[in-house]
């Protein structure tokens, strides 16, 4: 049986909006992005192999599996056709973004300087 990857609009945007944060972020040192990009490679291909491994998430179906030592999470459902199976990637996070939409009771902590 063969096995399809397919990616959302969504998800092509939550992958520009994390390469760009790690660019900003790593004072646009190319190498950071570039792991990250490996990284990335690294866990479709995973992904591909293994795509039952992680369960579905009970309320929404989909899965999700971490990647880069914990820090991004992608999130995809798997449809199983008659000759094939399809992976939908749906989102991709990094955790250390805000992501509001995946943890709505998250902050980002901020610092006063007491004078």
């Amino acid at each position: 049986m063969s096995v399809e990857i397919k990616v959302t609009k969504n998800y092509l945007c939550s992958l520009q909006e994390i390469e760009d944060f790690i660019w900003q972020t790593s004072g646009k040192d190319i190498s950071v992005v570039e792991k990250f990009l490996d990284d990335h490679e690294r866990m479709q291909i995973f992904v591909k192999e293994n795509p039952f491994t992680p369960a579905p998430h009970p309320n929404t179906g989909d899965q999700s599996w971490p990647f880069g030592s914990g820090r991004y999470r992608v999130f995809f459902k798997v449809v199983e056709a008659s000759s094939k199976t399809i992976i939908y990637f749906l989102d991709l996070i990094d955790n250390r973004m805000l992501n509001k939409a995946v943890y709505p009771n998250n902050s980002m902590p901020t610092y006063s300087v007491d004078d």
